[in-house]
């Protein structure tokens, strides 16, 4: 769901439908509509808002675990962190 739910949001900021860093009510409704179309009909707005928000909060988890550090990147194909063995070796 949320690889979905991510991509839904991506084309609907992309679309206009984020302003100031909300969602419009067309935007929630867009993103809710995508889930449903992929056979999720019983997330709701609530349910989406809950969930941006734990995505959100795990975001924010990496990026401070990672941040300021030099070495690590993102390998878009493993969808995991990467970095030589000796930046994991100092890091440990």
């Amino acid at each position: 769901m949320d690889f979905i739910l991510l991509n839904a949001m991506v084309d609907e900021a992309q679309g206009g439908s984020r302003i100031d860093g909300s969602w419009t009510t067309q935007g929630y409704n867009n993103i809710v509509l995508a889930l449903h179309e992929v056979g999720l009909p019983a997330i709701t707005k609530n349910n989406v808002k809950n969930r941006q928000k734990c995505l959100n909060d795990r975001w924010r988890e990496v990026h401070e675990l990672f941040s300021g550090l030099t070495g690590f990147g993102w390998n878009q194909a493993t969808k995991c962190f990467k970095a030589e063995d000796e930046v994991w070796k100092n890091m440990i």
